[in-house]
C-alpha cells in the first residue's frame, strides 16, 4: 500500500469505515482508546502471544518501520500490562504511530503525555512476562477481527477499524461517500431546525 493511499485516510473516521461496509470492520467496543483525543493511522505491524508476555512485542519493535502501527493478540488478558512508557517510547523512537493491544496497558497519564496513541482492552499496572513465545508479522484475531501484516489500521475516539490493504482504496472511497452523506443530511437537519425557529 502507498504511503499516499495510507496519508487519504489521515482524518476518516472509523464510523464512517464501518458504516461503508456493513460495520464488519471493527474491532469490539471493548478496546478503546486510553487518552482522549487519540488517533492513529498506519501499516499493521502484527504480533501474537502468550497471555500476559510481550517478548514478541519487542522483537517486532526491532524491525519496525515508520508508519507502522502495531496490533498485538494478547488472547484478551487483562490481569498484566503488555507494555508501558518504556516499550512506547521505544515503539515511537522508531516511527511507531501507535498500538492496538487485545490486552491490557499501563503508565495512561504518560502515554497521554508523550502523545503515543494506544487502545486496549483494560489497563492494569501489573507488568508483563518476558519469556515468549510469540510471533510476529503472521494474522492476528484482535477485537473480534483478522489483521494480517500491511492491513489498514485506523483508531480514533470512537475504537479501530481494519482494512484489508488490497481493499483500502475501495473501503476509503465508499467510507467518503458516508461522510458526504452524514454532512448533507446535518446540513438539511440545521436548515430545517433554523426555519422552524424562524417560523415561530
Amino acid at each position: 500500500m502507498s504511503d499516499e493511499l495510507l496519508a487519504a485516510h489521515a482524518d476518516v473516521a472509523t464510523a464512517n469505515i464501518g458504516d461503508a461496509v456493513d460495520r464488519l470492520s471493527l474491532a469490539d467496543s471493548a478496546i478503546r482508546p486510553l487518552w482522549a483525543g487519540a488517533r492513529a493511522i498506519g501499516r499493521a505491524l502484527t504480533v501474537w502471544t502468550r497471555a500476559g508476555d510481550n517478548k514478541a512485542i519487542h522483537e517486532a519493535i526491532k524491525i519496525a518501520q515508520p508508519g507502522d502501527l502495531i496490533v498485538v493478540n494478547g488472547q484478551g488478558d487483562t490481569s498484566r500490562a503488555l507494555i508501558g512508557e518504556l516499550i512506547a517510547e521505544r515503539a515511537k523512537a522508531k516511527g511507531v504511530v501507535g498500538m492496538v493491544l487485545d490486552g491490557a496497558a499501563r503508565d495512561v497519564d504518560v502515554l497521554a503525555e508523550i502523545g503515543f496513541p494506544v487502545w486496549a482492552r483494560a489497563v492494569s499496572p501489573a507488568g508483563p512476562y518476558k519469556f515468549g513465545p510469540g510471533h510476529v508479522s503472521v494474522p492476528v484475531a484482535v477485537g473480534g477481527l483478522v489483521c494480517r501484516p500491511g492491513d489498514v489500521v485506523v483508531g480514533d475516539s470512537d475504537g479501530v477499524a481494519v482494512v484489508p490493504a488490497e481493499e483500502a482504496a475501495k473501503v476509503l472511497a465508499q467510507a467518503r461517500a458516508v461522510e458526504a452523506d452524514e454532512a448533507g443530511r446535518r446540513t438539511a437537519i440545521r436548515a430545517g431546525v433554523v426555519a422552524s425557529g424562524g417560523a415561530s
